[in-house]
């Protein structure tokens, strides 16, 4: 049995105006769609792992986005392979899902970054979300899917 604590991590859903989400193409893997995400570091709050990840993936400033809220999903699962900085220190990762708010123009998202995560990105309805999204992780995300289009939902009737 695995004794290994799980490494909190921090998911983001990233919607434009449109309530389109963002999607990236991870680096070095065609095919491997995902949302943005990262480990947690205990120093900082969640809130603030949020904007550090957004702004290491994304290379967005904290005017480019508001964090509108954390989601009540989660996603706890066990790495098959853990990478070589998880090995003898975590089992897998403990999800937390965020929702936010992107003000920004797309020429804003630069995902070239120092060390890149994505090498492609794009927006994406629920729709394609589902279809595109790597199905492991898919299975993690659909809880937080769920939420966000009763979210949408609620906003759409506010309009």
């Amino acid at each position: 049995m695995n004794e290994l604590p799980y490494r909190p991590n921090v998911c983001m859903l990233i919607y434009n105006p449109e309530y389109r989400l963002f999607l990236g193409e991870r680096y070095g893997e065609a095919g491997i769609w995902q949302f943005p995400q990262g480990g947690a570091e205990a120093e900082l709050s969640l809130e603030e792992n949020v904007k550090k990840e957004i702004k290491e993936e994304l290379g967005l400033t904290d005017d480019k986005f508001r964090i509108v809220k954390k989601l009540n999903a989660t996603n706890r699962y066990d790495w098959e392979n853990p990478p070589e900085y998880a090995r003898g220190k975590w089992r897998g990762q403990d999800q937390t899902f965020w929702l936010v708010e992107f003000s920004g123009a797309d020429s804003d998202i630069n995902v070239a970054t120092e060390s890149p995560e994505f090498m492609n990105w794009r927006w994406a309805t629920l729709q394609e979300v589902r279809e595109l999204a790597e199905p492991r992780r898919l299975k993690g995300y659909l809880k937080a899917l769920n939420e966000y289009q009763l979210y949408v939902n609620s906003q759409k009737l506010k309009n």
